[in-house]
């Protein structure tokens, strides 16, 4: 269950090709770590193009919950709060990489082999004059699987454009598993026995 993402200087210039159009205002400088509730540039439809657009990571709290930044693939279609999104509104999140936590709270990096940018599978909808995103997530595959039972919903580079733009094929997409991942843990918590 993504919580926590990275954007670096390569995922920008990468959002930057990738794009023709780009929303006025956006910071690209920033860089580093983005958490839920913060802003974060993405990739959205413009017609017939990828734009470049800055959103909120998370929907409003619904009926007392907390912030919701992340939503299953399995079964968004069918939630009356996500599903007009999912199906009219998908974007892209590029990141360098994204972090996850084990039960033992060490913090592991996960990143594509050989790539310095990944594509995590995203929906976004208007609030309070705001537009904010979700990522979306699936089932963990073997790379993940020792740390968490979740992941980021992954998207090939070649697949950008049909996630974003080709409504027939969006059951296909949330219905896919990714490809392995290299994970890496820079700290262990360390466990004292004392006798």
């Amino acid at each position: 269950m993504c919580a926590r993402y990275i954007i670096s200087g390569n995922t920008l210039l990468d959002i930057k090709r990738k794009t023709r159009t780009r929303e006025k205002g956006i910071n690209w400088k920033r860089t580093g770590d983005v958490r839920p509730s913060q802003k974060s540039i993405l990739m959205t439809g413009d017609r017939y193009d990828l734009a470049a657009r800055e959103m909120i990571w998370g929907f409003p709290p619904a009926a007392g919950s907390g912030l919701m930044i992340n939503a299953r693939s399995e079964t968004a279609l069918q939630k009356p709060s996500f599903a007009q999104s999912v199906a009219r509104r998908r974007c892209v999140i590029a990141a360098e990489g994204f972090y996850e936590w084990d039960r033992a709270g060490n913090q592991f990096t996960f990143t594509v082999p050989d790539r310095p940018v990944l594509y995590m599978a995203g929906f976004y909808n208007l609030f309070g004059g705001e537009d904010r995103f979700i990522l979306l997530t699936t089932a963990a595959n073997e790379s993940m699987e020792p740390v968490h039972d979740r992941m980021p919903l992954l998207l090939a580079e070649e697949d950008l454009e049909d996630w974003v733009f080709e409504d027939g094929a969006t059951e296909s997409f949330l219905a896919a598993r990714p490809g392995p991942l290299r994970r890496v843990c820079e700290f262990e918590q360390l466990a004292f026995h004392f006798e």
